[in-house]
């Protein structure tokens, strides 16, 4: 792998996949897109973004176990996940303390399977670099992943994203705000 390639030293990826999906329908987190559940492009992508990386569920499930076996990452179980995305993301950033060598974290959603490996740790070198929250913004519309310096991680978990002290990056990949909500959007995560 290039150097450039690498993933981020003593960055953390934290995937946020434990929502209802009660608009979908169904646990979208295996629906298929290019041959492969949507959870595991997001793992992908984190994985070639960040040096460790923990997926946020609401329960155990042996079909997360399954994909683990070939894109490990650590599960981390919050039981209060039916209460909302912030406590979601609670969960996976508390399971990061003790971490003192953490230089940052990427938070992903378990639903935006079209962001780039590239983007994501562009995102991530952007945050290091300036010491600041950072944020992807596609034609005014706030994205993901969100990165964020170890020593605002505090503020992150509590608030979510800083909007005024973090910074809010123009980005040219719609990827950046892709999600899966219903079916359909399914058919439009390749559109460009």
């Amino acid at each position: 792998m290039p150097v450039d390639e690498a993933p981020l030293a003593d960055v953390a990826g934290v995937v946020l996949a434990a929502g209802q999906a009660r608009r979908f329908g169904a646990d979208k987190r295996w629906a298929s897109w290019q041959d492969e559940p949507l959870l595991a492009h997001v793992l992908r992508t984190a994985w070639a973004t960040c040096e460790r990386v923990l997926v946020v569920v609401e329960r155990h499930d042996p079909a997360l176990d399954e994909l683990l076996g070939r894109l490990p990452a650590e599960p981390v179980v919050c039981p209060d996940a039916r209460r909302g995305l912030a406590f979601s993301r609670r969960c996976g950033l508390d399971a990061l303390n003790g971490d003192p060598g953490l230089r940052g974290v990427l938070v992903f959603l378990g639903d935006m399977p079209a962001i780039r490996p590239a983007d994501a740790r562009r995102l991530g070198r952007r945050m290091l670099e300036t010491g600041l929250p950072v944020r992807p913004v596609y034609r005014g519309e706030p994205g993901h992943p969100v990165a964020c310096p170890a020593q605002w991680l505090a503020e992150l978990r509590e608030s979510g994203f800083p909007g005024e002290q973090g910074r809010l990056i123009e980005w040219g990949h719609v990827g950046v705000v892709r999600d899966v909500d219903y079916p359909a959007d399914l058919c439009r995560l390749a559109e460009p």
